[in-house]
């Protein structure tokens, strides 16, 4: 049995840095834990950036596209001791339907680049899920702008303005968000 959730932010625990997923309707979130250059990844999917060059997310959604085959939906399982996962990214084809073993932190920037939903086997929340306040959303609004900003320094540098304007955008949106609450 799995159940769906969503990635509610990206930002730093007392373990590292973390994707936390969000279980439905509850103040819990279960940890995937990240190095920093997957969180990176993670915040530039959910901010709706492209990557240039391009990361595995924009790699293979371009690759899916031209081979005619969509992404359905992504797993996670519990793969061991407590906080290990692994992933599985489930794909629909012309005549088939198909599966793929993924790392984790690609397999959630893959769902969010994709728009399809995340799924966790069951056992997970009951065992690896800890609180989160939800009446503090500045700490994760704050973890995603930190990490906007400095993408977005990198692209003026790079002098990537078409990407650095999405991100522009993004940071601006957030920070509406934060002055509304």
């Amino acid at each position: 049995m799995f159940i769906k959730t969503e990635i509610w932010t990206v930002g730093r625990t007392e373990s590292g840095m973390a994707a936390l997923l969000r279980l439905p309707s509850s103040a819990r979130c279960v940890p995937v834990y990240v190095e920093p250059t997957e969180a990176q990844m993670i915040l530039t999917a959910l901010a709706g950036v492209n990557e240039r060059p391009p990361r595995f997310p924009e790699f293979f959604s371009a690759l899916c596209s031209a081979m005619a085959v969509a992404p359905e939906s992504v797993e996670i399982f519990k793969d061991g001791s407590k906080g290990q996962y692994r992933a599985v990214v489930h794909f629909r084809g012309e005549a088939s339907r198909f599966s793929l073993d993924s790392r984790t932190p690609d397999a959630l920037a893959f769902a969010v680049r994709s728009g399809i939903p995340i799924f966790l086997e069951d056992a997970i929340p009951e065992e690896d899920s800890i609180s989160v306040s939800m009446a503090e959303p500045e700490m994760s609004f704050g973890a995603q702008l930190s990490r906007l900003r400095e993408e977005l320094g990198n692209r003026v540098d790079e002098e990537d303005y078409e990407q650095a304007a999405r991100i522009r955008d993004r940071i601006q949106m957030i920070e509406r968000r934060m002055r509304a609450e």
